[in-house]
């Protein structure tokens, strides 16, 4: 058996930076969380006397890049999903039209619909939701009332990476990659058709559940111009 020190010392700079190469193709949050574990772990070599210093020590953070507008799915992008959604054409449908996120939604349960008010406490924030649900999406959760977990087949961590990858694979790599497509997308999407119909940001603050208003502005650069137009 190999010392951990042994290997360690033998990593070259090339490894290095092919490492922070594979990091860097990752969202700025991804790649920072990467980053600190990394830098945590080497931090753990150098105290078990393995190596004598953190070679990720001069690697700065990933710079966020915030004020790029989210991507959100286009009306082409929805036909496509909804034209091949596997198993999960419900859970997408109510992720498109209502903004709920993706852990909220895995674990809805028939106690959460209240004639067509949706109430829940967020899995995110530990905040409750009480918000209007659409007569269609109703519709569509409807045969789903008769059980108590709305989406059973998801409650397992692997059935819930098989839904994303099924999502990401209706679009090319590289396309998922820069636009970071994931079920979060459809929160995002969401946002943007409520404030292209009008919506006042504070309306849709309480729809989405966010806690603050400024998280709400982040969509505010999204709204067509005609309806900019309509009320200067």
């Amino acid at each position: 058996m190999v010392c951990p020190h042994l290997k360690l010392k033998n990593i070259e700079k090339r490894d290095l930076l092919r490492i922070i190469d594979r990091v860097a193709e990752k969202t700025p949050t991804q790649a920072n969380r990467i980053l600190a574990f990394i830098k945590r772990f080497f931090n753990h070599c150098i105290d078990m006397e393995w190596i004598v210093h953190n070679p990720f020590r001069v690697v700065k953070p990933f710079k966020s890049h915030a004020n790029k507008p989210r991507y959100y799915f286009t009306s082409k992008d929805i036909d496509s999903i909804i034209s091949d959604p596997g198993c999960f054409h419900d859970l997408y449908y109510v992720l498109l039209h209502t903004g709920i996120r993706s852990t909220d939604a895995f674990t809805l349960t028939s106690n959460d619909i209240h004639g067509k008010y949706l109430k829940l406490k967020m899995n995110k924030t530990r905040e409750y939701l009480h918000v209007p649900l659409p007569s269609h999406v109703l519709d569509v959760l409807a045969p789903r009332m008769a059980n108590l977990r709305l989406f059973p087949r998801l409650q397992s961590e692997r059935q819930r990476r098989n839904c994303v990858k099924h999502l990401q694979g209706l679009f090319h790599a590289d396309f998922v990659r820069q636009n970071n497509i994931n079920l979060h997308t459809f929160r995002h999407t969401y946002a943007h058709n409520m404030l292209n119909k009008g919506v006042p940001k504070e309306v849709l603050q309480t729809l989405l559940g966010h806690r603050s208003i400024k998280t709400t502005e982040i969509y505010a650069n999204w709204v067509r111009n005609e309806e900019l137009e309509r009320w200067v």
